[in-house]
C-alpha cells in the first residue's frame, strides 16, 4: 500500500512552504511538512539551530506518521529534507531507505540563491548561517536528491521556487494526470 506523495525538498528556508501553499491551490493535494509529521506523531520538538539529536529515530517517526495520518486515495505534497543537520551540526544524508518506504511519485528539489536563504533564516528563525556553509549544504541537498530519484527511478526537478513557478506547475501537471 502506497501512498501518493509528491516529495519538496530543498534546505531550510529555500521556500518551501510557500510553494507548496501555491501548488495546493493549484491542484487537488494535500501539504504536509516532514517536520511537523513528526511532532504530531513523536512529539519531538525540532530546536531553532536545526539541529536533530537523533536523525534515524525521526525518520521512523515520519514513516510511522505517514501510515498512520496519510489517506492511501488522496495526493499529498511532502516537504521535506533529503540531508540534515546532526546533533554537531554536520549536514547528514536521510538514509536512502526513508525514501524507499516513502516511494514517492516523483521528487521537485528546490534550490535559491544563498544569500536570500541567509535573509530568510535569520528573520525567520533568528539564526545566522555562514554563506560558505548554506552554499554546501545546498549542493549536498542537490546531490543527494538527484541520487535518491535515480535510485527510485522517479520523474526529479530542480526549480527556484519563485522563479520556476510556471515549470513547477506543469511538472506537476503533466505528472499528476
Amino acid at each position: 500500500m502506497h501512498h501518493k506523495i509528491i516529495f519538496i525538498g530543498g534546505v531550510h528556508g529555500v521556500g518551501k512552504t510557500p510553494l507548496c501553499k501555491s501548488v495546493c491551490t493549484k491542484f487537488n493535494v494535500i501539504h504536509h511538512s516532514a517536520s511537523k509529521l513528526i511532532t504530531k506523531y513523536s512529539h519531538i520538538k525540532f530546536p531553532s539551530n536545526k539541529r536533530v539529536e537523533n536523525i534515524q529515530r525521526n525518520q521512523d517517526a515520519l514513516i510511522c506518521a505517514i501510515n498512520k495520518y496519510l489517506d492511501t486515495n488522496k495526493n499529498y505534497l511532502l516537504d521535506g529534507h533529503f540531508c540534515l543537520l546532526d546533533q554537531d551540526g554536520v549536514v547528514t544524508k536521510i538514509p536512502l531507505s526513508t525514501f524507499t518506504v516513502i516511494s514517492p511519485m516523483f521528487i521537485i528539489l528546490l534550490h535559491e540563491d544563498p544569500s536570500n536563504i541567509y535573509f530568510r533564516l535569520q528573520d525567520r528563525d533568528r539564526e545566522r548561517y555562514d554563506m560558505d556553509f548554506l552554499s554546501s549544504f545546498q549542493k549536498q541537498e542537490l546531490h543527494y536528491s538527484r541520487l535518491v530519484a535515480t535510485k527510485l527511478n522517479i520523474p526529479y526537478l530542480k526549480a527556484n521556487p519563485f522563479t520556476d513557478r510556471e515549470i513547477i506547475d506543469k511538472f506537476i501537471s503533466d505528472i499528476l494526470e
